[in-house]
Parts: structure tokens; sequence; C-alpha cells
């Protein structure tokens, strides 16, 4: 089934019903937390599965557990209500007149704002800032964001774009860790722990540019967010490897260090993406500029 076909129509009953069971493993206790019979719990479980052409749980005299499926679809249903539940929280909500609402990719968020956030709050204490994280792009048009900061080649057609960093995938891993290896990295690869970007090739691409066999590069635990690896490499679990803006307060720290010498570039950076009304508030002017600074852009 393609995701288009998937989405349309999609029963949103259904998903609450399978949320509250996959969590609870239970069908009894997710009706009672929904406030329903067990019945209707296992009916919306039942049609999600025949829809999905795709068992969600294994039933048996111990209860409930998830399939493989039921798995995936348990965590990013959970993440998709979430979601959901915060935006009507969200709607009513008064916007002050120097409210500024930023959106960023969850590591650049963890990683390189909230690390500096103090020090804008400090020198604007007239503005409200909230800052809002998301895997995918904000709509900017007619949405209650005033900036985004995206990363690509800044070719963001009808948007006002300031780049903010050009950057390099670099390799990296703890000063320990990093003594224990040869420097030869096609000697070192096989004997290390590489932690990946689940969605999003990066060892290979570098492995590629560092003309280094990709074979070499396959293998290692996977996380569905960038900042959650480098947490790893940082704890000298492994090699982790991300964009330079990510670690370099951590090299500069002493907390991680270059594990080879090759990068990746590919054009990438980091950019402040708004459109043209937002560009002229005096709140997106007052942080765009303070982020340049910060970054050493300006």
């Amino acid at each position: 089934m393609s995701s288009a076909q998937g989405m349309a129509g999609l029963p949103l009953q259904a998903l609450r019903a399978f949320d509250a069971a996959a969590r609870h493993l239970n069908m009894a206790r997710a009706a009672a937390e929904l406030g329903v019979t067990q019945g209707a719990i296992s009916r919306q479980v039942k049609a999600l599965e025949e829809r999905l052409a795709e068992p969600l749980f294994t039933r048996g005299p111990r209860g409930l557990r998830l399939t493989e499926a039921g798995d995936v679809l348990a965590d990013y249903a959970r993440r998709g209500l979430e979601t959901l539940e915060s935006g009507l929280f969200r709607i009513g909500q008064p916007r002050s007149r120097t409210t500024l609402v930023v959106n960023a990719a969850r590591s650049f968020a963890m990683r390189v704002l909230a690390p500096r956030i103090g020090d804008f709050a400090r020198a604007h204490p007239w503005i409200d800032l909230r800052l809002e994280t998301h895997r995918y792009f904000a709509q900017l048009h007619g949405a209650d964001v005033d900036v985004a900061i995206r990363t690509g080649n800044g070719d963001w057609p009808d948007y006002v774009v300031r780049r903010l960093t050009r950057e390099q995938m670099l390799p990296v891993c703890t000063p320990a860790l990093r003594t224990t290896l040869p420097d030869d990295a096609t000697a070192a690869l096989p004997r290390a722990t590489l932690l990946h970007y689940a969605e999003r090739p990066y060892w290979r691409s570098w492995a590629e540019a560092a003309g280094i066999d990709a074979g070499l590069v396959a293998a290692g635990p996977r996380f569905d967010e960038t900042a959650m690896a480098l947490a790893a490499a940082e704890a000298g679990q492994g090699i982790g490897i991300g964009w330079g803006v990510l670690v370099r307060d951590a090299i500069a720290e002493g907390r991680l260090v270059r594990a080879f010498d090759g990068v990746m570039e590919d054009g990438t950076g980091y950019h402040l993406v708004m459109t043209e009304m937002a560009a002229r508030r005096s709140t997106v002017q007052a942080f765009s500029e303070w982020l340049a600074r910060s970054l050493g852009t300006d």
C-alpha cells in the first residue's frame, strides 16, 4: 500500500484505539482509558490491520505482543497523536505582539540553539521566544511560525532565505576512544561501532567522498535523531557522524574529537527561511542577527 493510499481517509479513531492497545498491551485497559468497550477496541484494531494488510499484534495466552509492523506504527502513531494534541491545545492560545515562533530541526535545536538560548533571552527580554521542533518542514505561509531553520542548498522559492552555515560532514568520537583506533580509517572502521542516523545514509556518503569502501560503514546502531547518535558518541559508545555545526561545541570543549581526516561536502548548509512579511518584523530581524553573530556568520 502506498503512503498516499494509506493516508486517504485514515480513521483517526482506529489509530487512537491502536495507540492505547499498544501502550497497555491489553484490550481491556485500552478500552477503560478511552471509555469504550473492549469489543470496540478490538474492532478498531482489526479494521486497521485489514486496511494496512499487516498484523499489528500477536495474540497469545500471555496477552498481546506487537509485531514488527505494529512496533513501527506504535512509535509514529504516538508521536503523531502527541503533535495533534499540542496543535489543538495551541488553538486559541493568545500570542502577544512580541511573540516569536521559531521552528527548527530537533538536532539543531538541541545542540546549537538550546546551549545559546539564554543569551538571546537576556539580550532581548521583550521577545517571548517559542522554539518548536519538528522532523519535517514547517509550512510558513499562513502558519503560526515566524521563521524556520532548515538544512539544504538554500533553494526555497518564494521565501526569504539567509544562509547560516556551509556544512561539512565529520566523523567524531571521544578522545579516549580515538586513542584505541588505528590512524588509518580503513583499518579503524571494522573495529569500531558506527552510530548511524536512520533516515540519511551519512556514513555511506562520507565513505564515498573519502574513497573508502562503503561496505566498511554499513553496520551499527541506528537512531531516528542525529542528536541521539551524537549523544551516544559523547558517551563513548562509538563513532558518530554529523554536520560540523552540531559537533563544533563538543569539539571545542574536548568532549569529542575528529575521528578521521576525511570530510564530506555537498553544498548543504543551515538556513533561516521566512516569508517576506515575516522578514520585516523586528522580532525576526533581531533573532536572525543574533543567531548569525552567535554562529560567526554575520
